[in-house]
Protein backbone atom coordinates (compact mmCIF):
# COMPACT_ATOMS: atom_id res chain seq x y z
CA UNK A 1 0.00 0.00 0.00
CA UNK A 2 1.32 3.84 -0.82
CA UNK A 3 1.38 6.32 2.05
CA UNK A 4 2.82 9.46 1.71
CA UNK A 5 5.35 10.20 3.80
CA UNK A 6 2.35 12.63 6.52
CA UNK A 7 -0.11 9.52 6.50
CA UNK A 8 3.34 7.25 7.65
CA UNK A 9 5.13 9.21 9.71
CA UNK A 10 0.91 9.87 11.51
CA UNK A 11 0.64 5.84 11.74
CA UNK A 12 3.93 5.47 13.61
CA UNK A 13 3.18 8.31 15.65
CA UNK A 14 1.23 8.19 19.11
CA UNK A 15 -0.95 10.88 18.48
CA UNK A 16 -1.25 12.22 15.14
CA UNK A 17 -4.17 13.32 12.70
CA UNK A 18 -5.08 9.72 12.22
CA UNK A 19 -6.71 9.85 15.81
CA UNK A 20 -9.05 7.35 16.77
CA UNK A 21 -11.05 7.98 19.83
CA UNK A 22 -11.52 4.32 21.01
CA UNK A 23 -10.54 0.46 20.78
CA UNK A 24 -13.54 -0.19 18.50
CA UNK A 25 -12.87 2.34 16.16
CA UNK A 26 -8.90 0.83 16.07
CA UNK A 27 -9.69 -2.49 15.46
CA UNK A 28 -11.58 -1.05 12.87
CA UNK A 29 -9.20 0.12 11.03
CA UNK A 30 -7.03 -2.90 11.47
CA UNK A 31 -9.58 -4.86 9.95
CA UNK A 32 -10.45 -2.47 6.60
CA UNK A 33 -6.90 -2.57 5.88
CA UNK A 34 -6.45 -6.19 6.56
CA UNK A 35 -9.54 -6.99 4.14
CA UNK A 36 -8.72 -4.67 1.75
CA UNK A 37 -5.05 -5.68 0.78
CA UNK A 38 -4.22 -8.35 -1.42
CA UNK A 39 -2.55 -11.73 -0.74
CA UNK A 40 -2.28 -15.20 -2.03
CA UNK A 41 -2.81 -16.56 1.62
CA UNK A 42 -5.87 -16.12 3.27
CA UNK A 43 -6.25 -13.54 5.84
CA UNK A 44 -8.44 -13.41 8.28
CA UNK A 45 -10.73 -15.62 6.96
CA UNK A 46 -14.52 -16.54 8.66
CA UNK A 47 -12.61 -19.59 9.92
CA UNK A 48 -10.84 -17.78 12.64
CA UNK A 49 -13.40 -17.31 15.60
CA UNK A 50 -15.09 -13.86 16.06
CA UNK A 51 -13.60 -13.59 19.30
CA UNK A 52 -10.05 -13.53 17.78
CA UNK A 53 -10.30 -12.05 14.42
CA UNK A 54 -9.99 -8.51 15.93
CA UNK A 55 -6.63 -9.70 16.94
CA UNK A 56 -5.76 -11.40 14.27
CA UNK A 57 -6.01 -8.10 12.17
CA UNK A 58 -4.49 -6.29 14.38
CA UNK A 59 -1.03 -8.28 13.81
CA UNK A 60 -1.69 -8.33 10.45
CA UNK A 61 -2.12 -4.35 10.23
CA UNK A 62 1.03 -4.11 12.47
CA UNK A 63 2.53 -5.95 9.73
CA UNK A 64 1.12 -4.58 6.60
CA UNK A 65 2.39 -0.88 8.31
CA UNK A 66 6.10 -1.83 8.65
CA UNK A 67 6.25 -3.73 5.59
CA UNK A 68 4.87 -0.84 3.67
CA UNK A 69 7.41 1.69 5.40
CA UNK A 70 10.21 -1.08 4.51
CA UNK A 71 9.52 -1.74 0.83
CA UNK A 72 7.08 -0.10 -0.62
CA UNK A 73 7.45 3.90 -0.42
CA UNK A 74 11.09 3.73 -1.92
CA UNK A 75 10.98 7.69 -2.39
CA UNK A 76 11.09 8.00 1.35
CA UNK A 77 15.26 7.80 2.00
CA UNK A 78 16.21 4.68 4.45
CA UNK A 79 17.71 6.52 7.49
CA UNK A 80 13.85 8.30 7.66
CA UNK A 81 11.98 4.84 6.56
CA UNK A 82 14.43 3.35 9.49
CA UNK A 83 13.57 6.15 11.73
CA UNK A 84 9.67 5.37 11.24
CA UNK A 85 10.41 1.63 12.02
CA UNK A 86 12.24 2.67 15.30
CA UNK A 87 9.41 5.08 16.57
CA UNK A 88 7.17 2.59 16.20
CA UNK A 89 9.14 0.19 17.72
CA UNK A 90 9.53 2.48 20.62
CA UNK A 91 5.73 3.19 21.02
CA UNK A 92 4.63 -0.74 21.17
CA UNK A 93 6.12 -0.09 24.82
CA UNK A 94 3.21 2.74 25.69
CA UNK A 95 -0.31 1.71 26.89
CA UNK A 96 -2.63 1.36 25.25
CA UNK A 97 -4.96 4.50 26.47
CA UNK A 98 -2.02 6.63 25.64
CA UNK A 99 -2.28 5.70 22.29
CA UNK A 100 -4.49 7.45 19.42
CA UNK A 101 -3.25 5.51 16.13
CA UNK A 102 -5.40 3.08 15.24
CA UNK A 103 -3.09 0.24 14.27
CA UNK A 104 -0.31 1.23 17.49
CA UNK A 105 -3.72 1.47 19.74
CA UNK A 106 -5.02 -2.19 18.45
CA UNK A 107 -2.19 -4.02 17.99
CA UNK A 108 -0.42 -2.76 21.90
CA UNK A 109 -4.08 -3.57 23.36
CA UNK A 110 -3.55 -7.25 21.54
CA UNK A 111 -1.01 -8.27 23.87
CA UNK A 112 -2.61 -7.03 26.65
CA UNK A 113 -5.61 -9.39 26.08
CA UNK A 114 -3.93 -12.24 24.91
CA UNK A 115 -0.62 -14.20 25.52
CA UNK A 116 1.15 -12.08 22.39
CA UNK A 117 4.43 -10.22 23.62
CA UNK A 118 5.83 -7.15 22.95
CA UNK A 119 8.98 -8.85 21.87
CA UNK A 120 7.35 -10.76 19.30
CA UNK A 121 6.04 -7.67 17.40
CA UNK A 122 9.99 -6.08 18.01
CA UNK A 123 11.67 -9.23 16.54
CA UNK A 124 9.35 -9.18 13.68
CA UNK A 125 10.23 -5.36 13.06
CA UNK A 126 13.78 -6.31 13.29
CA UNK A 127 13.11 -7.90 9.63
CA UNK A 128 11.76 -4.81 7.95
CA UNK A 129 14.66 -3.03 9.50
CA UNK A 130 16.80 -5.56 7.85
CA UNK A 131 14.85 -5.30 4.21
CA UNK A 132 15.72 -1.12 4.63
CA UNK A 133 19.49 -1.93 4.71
CA UNK A 134 19.25 -4.91 2.30
CA UNK A 135 22.10 -7.71 2.87
CA UNK A 136 22.31 -10.33 0.36
CA UNK A 137 22.39 -13.87 2.16
CA UNK A 138 25.55 -15.84 1.78
CA UNK A 139 23.83 -19.21 2.26
CA UNK A 140 20.66 -21.01 2.86
CA UNK A 141 21.39 -21.26 6.23
CA UNK A 142 21.32 -17.49 6.31
CA UNK A 143 18.06 -17.01 4.26
CA UNK A 144 16.19 -19.57 7.23
CA UNK A 145 17.87 -16.81 9.68
CA UNK A 146 16.21 -14.24 8.32
CA UNK A 147 13.05 -15.75 7.96
CA UNK A 148 13.26 -16.71 11.39
CA UNK A 149 12.28 -13.00 12.01
CA UNK A 150 10.51 -11.95 8.93
CA UNK A 151 7.48 -14.94 8.91
CA UNK A 152 8.27 -17.14 12.03
CA UNK A 153 6.72 -14.82 14.66
CA UNK A 154 3.84 -14.40 13.02
CA UNK A 155 2.99 -17.89 13.27
CA UNK A 156 3.92 -18.40 16.83
CA UNK A 157 1.37 -15.38 17.73
CA UNK A 158 -1.17 -17.03 15.85
CA UNK A 159 -0.77 -20.23 17.85
CA UNK A 160 -0.69 -17.71 21.34
CA UNK A 161 -3.98 -16.62 20.36
CA UNK A 162 -5.06 -19.81 20.36
CA UNK A 163 -3.47 -21.28 23.69
CA UNK A 164 -1.53 -23.55 21.40
CA UNK A 165 2.11 -22.52 21.69
CA UNK A 166 3.93 -25.49 22.95
CA UNK A 167 7.55 -26.51 21.82
CA UNK A 168 6.82 -28.72 19.46
CA UNK A 169 4.08 -27.12 17.69
CA UNK A 170 6.16 -23.60 17.77
CA UNK A 171 9.27 -25.87 15.77
CA UNK A 172 6.21 -27.12 13.11
CA UNK A 173 4.86 -23.75 12.40
CA UNK A 174 7.89 -22.15 12.19
CA UNK A 175 8.74 -24.73 9.15
CA UNK A 176 5.53 -23.63 7.60
CA UNK A 177 6.18 -19.87 8.06
CA UNK A 178 9.60 -20.13 6.47
CA UNK A 179 8.47 -22.51 3.26
CA UNK A 180 5.67 -19.25 2.96
CA UNK A 181 8.65 -17.05 3.49
CA UNK A 182 10.29 -18.77 0.85
CA UNK A 183 7.46 -19.55 -1.56
CA UNK A 184 6.74 -15.34 -1.31
CA UNK A 185 10.70 -15.16 -2.22
CA UNK A 186 10.67 -17.21 -5.51
CA UNK A 187 7.51 -16.01 -6.55
CA UNK A 188 8.37 -12.27 -6.33
CA UNK A 189 11.67 -13.04 -8.05
CA UNK A 190 10.75 -10.49 -10.83
CA UNK A 191 9.49 -7.80 -8.66
CA UNK A 192 12.19 -8.21 -6.16
CA UNK A 193 15.08 -7.93 -9.26
CA UNK A 194 13.10 -3.95 -9.91
CA UNK A 195 14.00 -2.94 -6.44
CA UNK A 196 17.67 -4.26 -6.41
CA UNK A 197 16.91 -6.96 -4.47
CA UNK A 198 17.90 -11.09 -4.69
CA UNK A 199 17.19 -13.50 -1.90
CA UNK A 200 18.68 -16.22 -4.48
CA UNK A 201 21.64 -17.56 -1.89
CA UNK A 202 25.20 -15.87 -3.18
CA UNK A 203 26.92 -19.53 -2.56
CA UNK A 204 23.67 -21.07 -5.44
CA UNK A 205 24.49 -17.92 -7.26
CA UNK A 206 28.19 -18.99 -7.69
CA UNK A 207 27.77 -22.81 -8.11
CA UNK A 208 25.57 -21.95 -11.02
CA UNK A 209 27.20 -18.80 -12.66
CA UNK A 210 24.21 -16.78 -12.18
CA UNK A 211 24.27 -12.69 -11.91
CA UNK A 212 21.02 -11.38 -10.18
CA UNK A 213 21.33 -8.54 -12.57
CA UNK A 214 20.79 -10.71 -15.55
CA UNK A 215 19.21 -14.43 -14.55
CA UNK A 216 18.44 -15.10 -17.53
CA UNK A 217 21.59 -15.15 -19.15
CA UNK A 218 22.17 -19.23 -18.54
CA UNK A 219 18.04 -20.28 -17.95
CA UNK A 220 19.09 -24.26 -18.05
CA UNK A 221 21.35 -23.38 -14.77
CA UNK A 222 18.41 -20.82 -13.72
CA UNK A 223 15.99 -23.66 -13.67
CA UNK A 224 18.30 -26.24 -11.94
CA UNK A 225 19.17 -23.63 -9.57
CA UNK A 226 15.77 -22.84 -8.30
CA UNK A 227 14.30 -26.53 -8.71
CA UNK A 228 17.01 -27.16 -5.65
CA UNK A 229 15.28 -24.62 -3.81
CA UNK A 230 12.40 -25.77 -4.43
CA UNK A 231 13.17 -28.72 -3.07
CA UNK A 232 14.74 -27.19 0.02
CA UNK A 233 10.97 -25.57 0.22
CA UNK A 234 9.11 -28.51 -0.21
CA UNK A 235 10.90 -30.31 2.64
CA UNK A 236 10.15 -27.64 5.14
CA UNK A 237 6.19 -27.96 4.05
CA UNK A 238 6.62 -32.02 4.52
CA UNK A 239 7.86 -31.21 7.72
CA UNK A 240 5.55 -28.44 9.36
CA UNK A 241 2.89 -30.24 7.93
CA UNK A 242 2.87 -32.15 11.33
CA UNK A 243 1.54 -29.06 13.11
CA UNK A 244 -1.95 -30.31 11.93
CA UNK A 245 -1.68 -33.31 14.36
CA UNK A 246 -1.10 -30.77 17.13
CA UNK A 247 -3.78 -27.98 16.71
CA UNK A 248 -6.83 -28.73 18.84
CA UNK A 249 -8.78 -26.13 17.16
CA UNK A 250 -10.62 -27.04 14.39
CA UNK A 251 -11.29 -24.20 12.77
CA UNK A 252 -7.60 -23.45 12.94
CA UNK A 253 -6.79 -26.56 11.79
CA UNK A 254 -8.42 -26.22 8.87
CA UNK A 255 -7.05 -22.22 8.31
CA UNK A 256 -3.99 -24.22 8.46
CA UNK A 257 -4.95 -26.43 5.78
CA UNK A 258 -6.05 -23.88 3.34
CA UNK A 259 -2.80 -21.89 4.04
CA UNK A 260 -0.36 -24.86 3.66
CA UNK A 261 -2.22 -25.81 0.37
CA UNK A 262 -1.91 -21.95 -1.10
CA UNK A 263 1.84 -22.34 -0.25
CA UNK A 264 2.18 -25.39 -1.78
CA UNK A 265 -0.06 -24.33 -5.17
CA UNK A 266 2.40 -20.95 -5.23
CA UNK A 267 5.68 -23.47 -5.67
CA UNK A 268 3.83 -25.80 -8.20
CA UNK A 269 3.47 -22.87 -9.80
CA UNK A 270 6.64 -21.26 -9.49
CA UNK A 271 8.09 -25.05 -10.64
CA UNK A 272 5.91 -24.70 -13.87
CA UNK A 273 6.42 -21.20 -14.87
CA UNK A 274 10.59 -22.19 -15.37
CA UNK A 275 12.68 -19.43 -16.55
CA UNK A 276 9.43 -17.20 -16.92
CA UNK A 277 9.53 -16.11 -13.35
CA UNK A 278 12.34 -14.08 -14.37
CA UNK A 279 9.84 -11.68 -15.50
CA UNK A 280 6.68 -12.85 -14.72
CA UNK A 281 5.23 -13.19 -10.89
CA UNK A 282 2.99 -16.37 -10.77
CA UNK A 283 -0.43 -15.75 -8.85
CA UNK A 284 -3.95 -17.66 -8.03
CA UNK A 285 -6.35 -17.61 -10.05
CA UNK A 286 -10.46 -19.45 -9.49
CA UNK A 287 -9.26 -22.93 -10.58
CA UNK A 288 -6.32 -22.88 -8.52
CA UNK A 289 -8.38 -22.11 -5.40
CA UNK A 290 -10.79 -24.35 -6.18
CA UNK A 291 -7.72 -27.15 -5.98
CA UNK A 292 -6.64 -25.19 -2.61
CA UNK A 293 -10.24 -26.59 -0.62
CA UNK A 294 -10.18 -29.75 -2.30
CA UNK A 295 -6.87 -30.28 -1.14
CA UNK A 296 -7.79 -28.83 2.67
CA UNK A 297 -10.14 -31.16 2.66
CA UNK A 298 -7.91 -34.39 2.24
CA UNK A 299 -4.47 -32.59 3.67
Amino acid sequence: MKYTYEEIESLAASNSDLNVSNLDEAYSYCKKLATSHYENFPVGSVLIPKHLRKYFYSIYAFSRLCDDIADENLEIEKSERYGLLNQIENNLVLPSSSLQTPILKAVVDTTIRTKIETTDLIRLNKAFKQDIYFHHAETFEELLDYCDYSANPVGEMILKLFDNNNAEAVAYSDDICTALQLVNFWQDISRDIEKGRCFIPSDYLEKYHLDCNNLSYNIVNFNVCMNQLYAKTEKLFEKGINLLYLVKNKRLKFELKLIISSGIRILEKCRISEDKIISKRPALNKVDYIGIILKSLTL
